[in-house]
C-alpha cells in the first residue's frame, strides 16, 4: 500500500460520522423535499396580483380542440384572444405574413401564413420595450393546454395585472405568436420584419414541455447582466446556467432562438414535468397544473413589472453572469468570479492532498488511480440510472409516451434511478476501501471535481456546478486538517457543515434533472449523484470497507433496482393510467388509388400491429417530407378524398433555363399543402411562395400551413435536365375520421394524426 497508512479522522467515531451524515441528508432532503410553495390564487384576488383561476379561463377558452394553422379552432383561438385584450383596452391588431424556415439538416423547408396577435401599451416615459409572448398554435391532434395554453393564460393574466398597478414607464407589448410548432414561423415573421416601438427590447418567452413543474428560465441572451439582476429580485425563480448546455441536447427549440438572433434581449422560461402529456390529446386543461400556472405567472408578473419601470437603456451594457438556484433564491455571480471560484477550487483540492500526503495518509499514485476510479464509477452511475427505464421501455415499448418517451408515472423510475446511482458509487467506494485509504478516494474524487471546473471555464454554468456542489465540503475538510489533533469535535463540525452546504445544492440538482424526462434526466441525475456523493466522502471515511461489504452493497443494489422498476411497470402497466398513445398516419396516393397507414414509431399493441405490418423503411411518396424516416407501414382503406391542383399560371423558356408561375391548392381546405421537384428533372436556382424567397436547392420541396381556400402562389426558376418537370405535391389535415372503417380503441389515443394525399405531375 505504499508508504501510505489508513488514519482515522482526529478526535472522531464511527458514530459520530454516521450521527452527521443522516443529520445532513435529513436536513437536506427537508429543503429540497418540501421546498415553500404559494397556493393559486382565485378569480377574487386582487386586480393587481396574479390569479391561476383567471389565467385558466383563457386556456379553457382556447385548448378545447386542436389549434394548428389552418384549422377552425386556430381562427376561434386568435379570434378569442384578439377580443380580449381588445377588452382590457389595449390596442390591437393581428399581422399577417409568411413565416418561413430552411434547416441545412432538412431537404424540405416550412413556411406558414402567419397571424401574429400583438396588442401593446405605451409607456409614459420609455426607455425600451418589454414583450409578454407566448405561442398560440399547437401541433396536430393536441389541444395544448400546457404546450403554449399556460403561456398564454400567463401572458394575459400578466397584461391584465399591469393594468391594476401604477402606468408602465416603459412600453409593454403582448405578442401571440403563431406557427411556433412549424418551425418558429411567427416569430421569424415578427422578429425579422416588425419594427417595435422602443429599442431595447426585453422578451419574456414562455413555454412547456410538459403540463406540471416548476418553471424554469433555461436561457437568457448575452449580455445578461441586467436581466439576471432583475430575475433574481423575482418570486419562486428557478434558473441555471448549466440548462442551457442541457437544453441544446434536446430535440426542441422555441420562439427564443428567433429573437435571440435577431438582437432582441430576452428570457426563455418553461415547465417541463409531466412530459408524457407533450404534444398530445390529452395535454387538457384539467390535466394542467393550477400550482405550476400560479408560479409562472407571479414570477413573470415580478419581472415584468420590474422592467416596465425600470431604465432600460443600460441592458446592452450589463455584462455576463452565471447563475443557480439555491434554497434562499438565486445565485449569481459575474463571469469572472466564477473562473476565480474554480481556481479556489482548484487550490483547496491541491492544499487537501498536500496535507494528507505529508501526514502519510495517501500518496500522490494513489490519487491520481482514486481520480480515475471516480471518473469511471460517475460514468458507470450515469449509465445505471439510465438502465431501470430503458429495461421497462425494452419489455413494454408502450409504457412510453411517443413524443417525450416518458410514462405517466414517473417518480418510481425516477427512484430506482438515484438507487441504481448510488449502488454504482457505494461499490465503487467499497472495493476502494478494501485495500486502499479511504482519504485517498477523497482527494482523488476532489482534483477530478476541481479538474473538470477548471476545464469547463469556457462553459458557462459549469465551474458553477462544480464549485457550489462540492466547495463547501472541501472547505470544510480543509478546516477539519488544519485543526489541531486535540480540537475534539470541530473537525466532525466543519466536515458536517461543509457536507452540509453542498448537499443543500446537490439533491436539488438530482431532483430536477428528472424534469427533462428519463430518457435525458436520468443520465443526468446519475451524474449529479455522483458529484453529491463526492462531497459525502469525507463524512464516510471512517466506515470500514470489506469484500463482504462490496458483495453486500451490489446484491443490495441489485435487489432494489429490480423491485422499483417492477413496481414501476405494474403502476404505468395498460389500463392502469391514462389511455396510452401511438402514432398513425394516413396517405392516399391519388394517381394509384391506393393508401397506407404509417408511423414513424414501432407498433406499440395489438391494435396498431395489426394496421402495422410492415417496414420500417422510408416511404418518400407517400410521405415526401419525412422522406429517409423509416416508416413501419400496412395497406389502409382508400378514403374518398380529393387531391392537390396544380394550376399553371405563367411558363417561360430560354433553352435550359425555365421559369414556371403555379398555383398550389387543396380542394378539400386541408391544413396545409406541399411541394417537391424531382431532383432528376430540374436543379432550382430559385424560389417564391406565396411572396416569400425560399432558399433554392437540387433538392427543393416545402410545407407550406394555413395556405387558405384560395391556395398559394410558388414561382420557379429551374435548370431543366429533362423535358418534363417532375413535381410531387400533398396536401394535410388531421381527421382520422375522414378514413373509411376507421375507429382506435378506447384504451388508445393516437398523437399527431396526419391525412396526406399525394399526388405526381409531368409539366
Amino acid at each position: 500500500m505504499d508508504s501510505a497508512e489508513v488514519v482515522r479522522h482526529p478526535a472522531t467515531s464511527r458514530r459520530g460520522h454516521l450521527l452527521a451524515l443522516l443529520g445532513v441528508l435529513l436536513v437536506a432532503g427537508i429543503i429540497t423535499l418540501f421546498p415553500a410553495t404559494g397556493r393559486s390564487l382565485g378569480t377574487d384576488a386582487p386586480p393587481d396580483v396574479f390569479s391561476a383561476a383567471r389565467a385558466a379561463e383563457t386556456i379553457d377558452a382556447i385548448a378545447g380542440a386542436p389549434r394548428p394553422p389552418g384549422s377552425p379552432a386556430h381562427t376561434a383561438a386568435r379570434d378569442h384572444l384578439v377580443s380580449t385584450l381588445e377588452s382590457l383596452g389595449w390596442t390591437t391588431r393581428v399581422e399577417s405574413g409568411v413565416g418561413w424556415m430552411a434547416r441545412p439538416t432538412e431537404a424540405t423547408q416550412r413556411g406558414a401564413r402567419v397571424r401574429n396577435i400583438v396588442a401593446t401599451r405605451s409607456g409614459t416615459d420609455p426607455t425600451g420595450t418589454v414583450m409578454l409572448v407566448a405561442h398560440y398554435d399547437t401541433v396536430r391532434g393536441s389541444p395544448g393546454a400546457g404546450d403554449d395554453g399556460i403561456g398564454v393564460g400567463t401572458v394575459l393574466e400578466v397584461a391584465r395585472a399591469l393594468d391594476g398597478g401604477p402606468p408602465p414607464r416603459n412600453d409593454v407589448v403582448v405578442l401571440l405568436t403563431d406557427g411556433e410548432e412549424n418551425g418558429l414561423l411567427g416569430a421569424h415573421r415578427f422578429a425579422g420584419t416588425q419594427p417595435v416601438r422602443t429599442d431595447p427590447v426585453v422578451v419574456l418567452n414562455h413555454e412547456a414541455r410538459g403540463n406540471s413543474g416548476a418553471p424554469n428560465t433555461f436561457r437568457i441572451t448575452s449580455p445578461n447582466g441586467v436581466l439576471v439582476d432583475t430575475l433574481a429580485r423575482a418570486p419562486g425563480v428557478n434558473a441555471d446556467s448549466l440548462t442551457e448546455l442541457i437544453f441544446e441536447a434536446l430535440p426542441n427549440d422555441t420562439d427564443f432562438r428567433r429573437f435571440a438572433e435577431n438582437g432582441f434581449h430576452a428570457f426563455d422560461t418553461a415547465i417541463s414535468a409531466g412530459s408524457a402529456y407533450y404534444h398530445s390529446p390529452l395535454d387538457t386543461p384539467d390535466r394542467l397544473s393550477r400550482t405550476s400556472l400560479q408560479h409562472m405567472g407571479e414570477t413573470s408578473l415580478a419581472i415584468a413589472r420590474a422592467l416596465a419601470t425600470a431604465d432600460l437603456a443600460d441592458v446592452d451594457e450589463g455584462g455576463d453572469q452565471v447563475m443557480t438556484t439555491a434554497p434562499w433564491g438565486l445565485l449569481h455571480m459575474p463571469r469572472w468570479a466564477e473562473t476565480v471560484g474554480a481556481l479556489v477550487l482548484g487550490g483547496v483540492a491541491a492544499a487537501i492532498v498536500v496535507l494528507r500526503v505529508r501526514r502519510r495518509e495517501t500518496s500522490l499514485w494513489q490519487v491520481g488511480a482514486a481520480g480515475a476510479v471516480t471518473l469511471l464509477a460517475s460514468a458507470l452511475a450515469a449509465g445505471a440510472a439510465w438502465l431501470p427505464w430503458w429495461s421497462a421501455q425494452a419489455i413494454d415499448p408502450g409504457m412510453a409516451s411517443p413524443v417525450a418517451d416518458e410514462p405517466y408515472r414517473p417518480e418510481v423510475f425516477e427512484f430506482a434511478a438515484i438507487v441504481a446511482a448510488i449502488g454504482v458509487l457505494v461499490v465503487a467506494r467499497s472495493w476502494w476501501g478494501r485495500v486502499r485509504p479511504p482519504g485517498a478516494l477523497t482527494c482523488g474524487a476532489f482534483v477530478l471535481v476541481a479538474v473538470l471546473a477548471v476545464a469547463g471555464i469556457p462553459f458557462p454554468g459549469v465551474p458553477l456546478t462544480m464549485i457550489v456542489l462540492v466547495l463547501p465540503s472541501a472547505v470544510g475538510l480543509l478546516v477539519a486538517l488544519l485543526l489541531p489533533r486535540r480540537a475534539g469535535v470541530l473537525p466532525l463540525v466543519a466536515i458536517t457543515m461543509g457536507a452540509l452546504g453542498s448537499l443543500i445544492f446537490g439533491l436539488p440538482a438530482v431532483v430536477v434533472s428528472f424534469d427533462a424526462g428519463l430518457l435525458y434526466g436520468a443520465p443526468v441525475a446519475g451524474l449529479f449523484v455522483a458529484i453529491t456523493c463526492t462531497a459525502l466522502l469525507p463524512l464516510c471515511e471512517p466506515f470500514p470497507a470489506t469484500t463482504r461489504a462490496v458483495a453486500i452493497s451490489a446484491t443490495g443494489t441489485v435487489v432494489m433496482v429490480v423491485v422499483c422498476t417492477l413496481v414501476a411497470g405494474y403502476l404505468n402497466r395498460d389500463g392502469a393510467t391514462d389511455p396510452r398513445q401511438e402514432y398513425l398516419w394516413y396517405s392516399l396516393d391519388a394517381d394509384r388509388g391506393t393508401a397506407v397507414w404509417a408511423s414513424p414509431d414501432a407498433p406499440r399493441s395489438d391494435w396498431s400491429q395489426a394496421l402495422l405490418t410492415t417496414g420500417p423503411e422510408p416511404l418518400r411518396p407517400a410521405f415526401p417530407w419525412r422522406e429517409h424516416t423509416p416508416m413501419h407501414y400496412g395497406s389502409a382503406p382508400v378514403a374518398e378524398l380529393e387531391a392537390p391542383e396544380v394550376e399553371i399560371l405563367e411558363d417561360t423558356t430560354g433553352g435550359s433555363a425555365r421559369k414556371i408561375r403555379l398555383r398550389l391548392t387543396s380542394p378539400r381546405n386541408a391544413q396545409a399543402v406541399g411541394l417537391w421537384v424531382d431532383a432528376t428533372s430540374a436543379h432550382v436556382h430559385g424560389a417564391t411562395v406565396d411572396g416569400y424567397r425560399a432558399e433554392p436547392s437540387d433538392d427543393f420541396g416545402f410545407l407550406f400551413w394555413a395556405p387558405g381556400p384560395d391556395g398559394i402562389e410558388v414561382e420557379l426558376t429551374l435548370s431543366m435536365l429533362r423535358n418534363r418537370l417532375g413535381l410531387r405535391v400533398a396536401d394535410l389535415g388531421d381527421d382520422l375520421g375522414v378514413v373509411p372503417g376507421f375507429a382506435p380503441p378506447a384504451d388508445r389515443v393516437v398523437v399527431q394524426p396526419t391525412v396526406a394525399v399525394t399526388r405526381s405531375l409531368q409539366l
